[in-house]
């Protein structure tokens, strides 16, 4: 498949870094902040307070108190933070700024990317001599800004895009999962989460971002990771091995946070197999590579269990996209895309922590088409094709079929573990 120079933009993970080992860099942050013999500790974060250096806070207490005032004055953003927020707060001033900026935007679109195609419904701004006071005085200050970067010129076409699927996010608040505390000098690590497109393969899409303490392990990565296949409904069999039927979501015995299928992480050449499950995927997955020819064979080896390999002891590549197999075929990505120390306004507990999970697509109702279906129809003759996806009122019109056996009622995933706010 082609992809166009936005898909591939897109799709492009990387480039990666040189490999950082993750304990010698926790190990040379803490120093630069406690100092060595030779050398005075160097403040991380500097712009905190609270991590300033004692003499630091010593000689600003010496300062008069007009001094400080007029340094605090100078360095006062509250004007700019007001100006902001009398506009977002404003229904009419927020609104007259993003039909401003969608327009231009449109206007952008049609001179650098002209089509014979389909046009888009044009932003239509109101006249000004019918604009609000409001509105207008808000219209000539930014008018009136002297940066030559505040407008949007034709350069910009390139680096504007429709909003995607990936760009929302499920949670209002940030997910605590577990409730692991971070240790002394504990280091931060994010994580970012891709999954295959199943219009185009290889087409990556950012399904969601974690934030690990370095104390923790690949075991608590790998079950922080939200993905529809752990919501499966379970099959039920007769005494032949005959599937006939699917345990309701309202079913006491119904799916539980059950990893027991067990999966597997690919860092580096090293597979690191769910000690969980049944399956041990490692050893099948080296199995496999031994079919291949020695001029294609990628250099494998298997490594310990992930609940006993500490994020700390791994040597990864930032912006290097590893592995993850899972729930027999179920693919994904993790990108380390930062490692950091805590800093003193981080969460004090809770780790993993969750803080964006793409919201995931549900196929519509084919009967109705307008309502997300929830059950998937197999072997009924009436509706045409098979599966067939359809809504609970609709099947319920539709009325029971006359050869029951015959027929399947699959109960399609409700995305709720794993998307919901609490812990699960």
């Amino acid at each position: 498949m082609n992809l166009t120079p936005g898909q591939a933009h897109e799709a492009y993970v990387g480039p990666p870094s040189e490999p950082v080992d993750m304990s010698a860099f926790v190990k040379a942050a803490s120093d630069l902040q406690d100092g060595l013999e030779e050398r005075r500790p160097i403040p991380l974060f500097s712009q905190s307070a609270a991590e300033l250096p004692e003499e630091t806070k010593a000689a600003w207490s010496a300062l008069p108190q007009d001094e400080q005032s007029r340094i605090e004055a100078e360095c006062c953003v509250d004007d700019l933070r007001t100006s902001l927020e009398d506009v977002v707060r404003s229904p009419r001033l927020m609104g007259h700024v993003t039909r401003t900026h969608e327009a231009t935007v449109h206007a952008i679109h049609e001179t650098a990317e002209p089509s014979r195609g389909k046009k888009r419904k044009r932003t239509t701004l109101a006249d000004p001599a019918e604009e609000h006071p409001d509105v207008t005085a808000l219209r000539l200050k930014l008018e009136a800004n002297k940066l030559k970067c505040w407008p949007l010129t034709l350069h910009a076409a390139p680096f504007i895009r429709p909003p995607r699927q990936s760009d929302h996010n499920t949670l209002i608040h940030v997910k605590h999962i577990g409730t692991d505390v971070p240790k002394d000098r504990d280091a931060l690590i994010f994580v970012t989460i891709y999954n295959r497109q199943h219009w185009g393969q290889r087409i990556l899409s950012r399904s969601s971002q974690h934030v690990l303490l370095a104390s923790q392990t690949l075991e608590d990565l790998f079950m922080a990771i939200p993905c529809t296949s752990d919501e499966l409904p379970e099959e039920v069999t007769d005494d032949s091995g005959r599937v006939v039927g699917y345990k309701a979501d309202q079913s006491e015995d119904n799916m539980t946070i059950d990893h027991s299928a067990g999966g597997m992480m690919c860092i580096e050449g090293v597979l690191y197999n769910c000690g969980r499950g049944s399956v041990d995927y490692a050893e099948k997955a080296l199995q496999l590579c031994e079919t291949i020819p020695d001029d294609k064979r990628v250099t494998l080896s298997k490594g310990p269990p992930m609940d006993a390999v500490q994020l700390s002891s791994l040597t990864v590549r930032l912006h290097e996209p590893y592995w993850i197999l899972h729930a027999g075929n179920c693919e994904h990505f993790f990108v380390v895309t930062c490692i950091r120390l805590r800093h003193p306004t981080d969460p004090t507990s809770g780790y993993p922590l969750t803080t964006q999970i793409t919201p995931p697509l549900a196929d519509n109702c084919r009967t109705c088409n307008k309502v997300p279906a929830v059950y998937s129809i197999v072997g009924d003759i009436r509706l045409g094709e098979s599966p067939y996806l359809i809504c609970a009122p609709c099947w319920r019109w539709m009325g029971e079929p006359k050869d029951d056996d015959d027929v399947l009622v699959v109960p399609l995933p409700k995305h709720r573990r794993g998307w919901i706010s609490e812990a699960s």
